[in-house]
């Protein structure tokens, strides 16, 4: 069933923009652990959700590895950290610099090349 799901190009990519989007989102929730102090019940329920979600992760990052090639699969992953300056600014409020807009700008572009190749 979930081969025939995958089979379709625009879902696999949907699958490539969750595996993205939960990657991003257990590395925030890891951060916001490390702000409990050491095995406090915040900092054992934060990290706990941060692995399950990692292991979430890892299922979905092995089933697109089956339908996409390695380096394809990669370049993709560019996305975590557009992801991780989002989290970065929305929750933990830290300040964006011109180096941070620019770091952003080249990964996307990047991300973008990359794709023009699989058209």
């Amino acid at each position: 069933m979930i081969d025939q799901i995958l089979s379709k190009k625009r879902n696999l990519y949907l699958l490539v923009a969750f595996v993205i989007l939960i990657e991003s989102l257990s590395t925030a929730l890891l951060k916001v652990a490390s702000q409990y102090p050491t095995l406090s019940p915040g900092f054992c329920l934060f990290y706990a959700l941060s692995v399950a979600i990692f292991g979430l992760d890892a299922v979905c990052w092995q089933l697109m590895l089956e339908r996409m090639p390695l380096g394809t699969a990669y370049m993709r992953k560019g996305g975590t950290y557009v992801l991780f300056f989002f989290w970065a600014v929305v929750l933990f409020h830290e300040t964006i610099t011109l180096q941070n807009v620019i770091g952003m700008a080249i990964i996307v572009i990047g991300m973008v090349v990359s794709m023009s190749d699989d058209r």
